[in-house]
């Protein structure tokens, strides 16, 4: 009697298990996908259907995305009809999620008829570390053209649940490349101005000796920081993130004529053309909305950096969209892990998504960094 309730106690584990295997791979792909559309001139087109061996036995009739046109491959599918996924990367999810190395260790006995103790299990997970770990004290380039600084929440839990913030930085280099600087963690205290600067600190020491221009919203204390570790660089703050806080604090009538005089500042040729702009926005706004134009006027010299670098690539550098894109990707993938089991998990499913993205993103150049002939090119540096 014994013996059949602990064999349905494991049957209802794995089964419990196969659904979130199968909805963890199911999302990633999808997300792939969408990374993928968002790089390549076509659409989405439905689903096609495939079994997969993996550690959580067969799953039959797993949903693969594809597209009309193109070569798209979910990469964390292996190409082979039955072919497992990765172990140690299967193991490591599970671990993500709070499954106990004891429950994974009887689960794949059960389950896949393969002995790995707690101990070999921790083993892995100890490497795995060793990897992440590697990966984000890896020797950076000596010059990046821009760099976004930004940060995400996720729950994870020490005892008590809190969401905290994840810090992560972007970098474009010269040619146009981009790479996942990295991401760190500091606790459940919050942004702040000092573990910005360790940030930045961070990326000193790991090589980085020359940025561009920082492009970030207007933290509490990270200008400072920029000014401190790299004095010699642009701040840039996003401007679409401006705008929209100054609609926000706008009458509804009044937001077209305001977004349409807004505009007429971040989309001037020159700085001088949008410094005429902002006159013209005191003149019909000063009186009904004067902390907004204030506001304008007082960050000028931060909203317009990117207007003293090249036409051709300034798209790229009057907003954070590129930052936000990737916390956009990190929540995707790791929404199937509602609340992390603590900061080495977290640690190591990030390390999963962000090297897998740096990689795909570092092999595409983004458009109008190859007209700059970065020798001859020198940034106004007036403030």
């Amino acid at each position: 009697m014994r013996k059949e309730i602990r064999n349905e106690i494991l049957k209802e584990f794995a089964e419990e298990i196969k659904a979130m295997v199968r909805n963890l791979l199911e999302s990633l792909m999808r997300e792939e996908r969408e990374v993928y559309l968002g790089e390549h001139p076509t659409k989405a087109n439905g689903y096609y259907t495939r079994d997969l061996l993996t550690l959580a036995d067969s799953i039959e009739d797993l949903k693969v995305p594809r597209v009309r046109e193109g070569d798209f491959h979910p990469r964390i599918l292996p190409y082979r009809k039955r072919a497992s996924v990765d172990l140690s990367e299967a193991i490591l999810v599970l671990y993500a999620v709070g499954v106990s190395t004891r429950n994974i260790s009887r689960f794949l006995e059960g389950v896949y008829g393969a002995f790995y103790s707690p101990q070999s299990i921790s083993r892995l997970l100890a490497v795995t570390k060793e990897e992440v770990k590697s990966w984000r004290e890896r020797p950076l380039a000596e010059e990046y053209y821009a760099v976004f600084l930004d940060g995400t929440f996720l729950s994870i839990r020490r005892g008590k649940t809190a969401k905290e913030p994840v810090y992560m930085a972007l970098g474009i280099k010269p040619d146009g490349r981009r790479e996942i600087l990295g991401f760190w963690l500091f606790g459940a205290e919050g942004e702040s101005a000092q573990n910005w600067e360790e940030v930045l600190k961070n990326l000193r020491r790991r090589g980085v000796q020359r940025v561009r221009i920082f492009i970030t919203d207007d933290l509490p204390g990270l200008e400072e920081a920029i000014r401190k570790i790299f004095p010699e660089a642009d701040w840039q703050l996003c401007v679409l993130h401006a705008v929209r806080e100054a609609l926000n604090k706008a009458r509804k009538a009044d937001r077209e004529a305001l977004a349409e005089d807004l505009k007429r500042v971040y989309r001037a040729e020159t700085e001088e053309e949008a410094r005429k702009a902002l006159q013209k926005l005191r003149e019909r706004w000063g009186v009904i909305y004067p902390k907004i134009v204030e506001r304008f006027e007082a960050k000028a010299y931060a909203l317009l950096a990117f207007l003293r670098h090249p036409k051709s690539i300034r798209r790229y550098l009057y907003t954070t969209n590129q930052l936000e894109r990737l916390a956009k990707e990190v929540k995707r993938r790791t929404k199937v892990v509602e609340v992390f089991c603590g900061e080495e998990a977290v640690e190591k499913l990030l390390y999963l998504v962000l090297s897998h993205l740096n990689e795909a993103w570092g092999a595409r150049r983004l458009r109008g960094f190859a007209e700059i002939e970065m020798g001859s090119y020198h940034a106004d540096q007036t403030h």
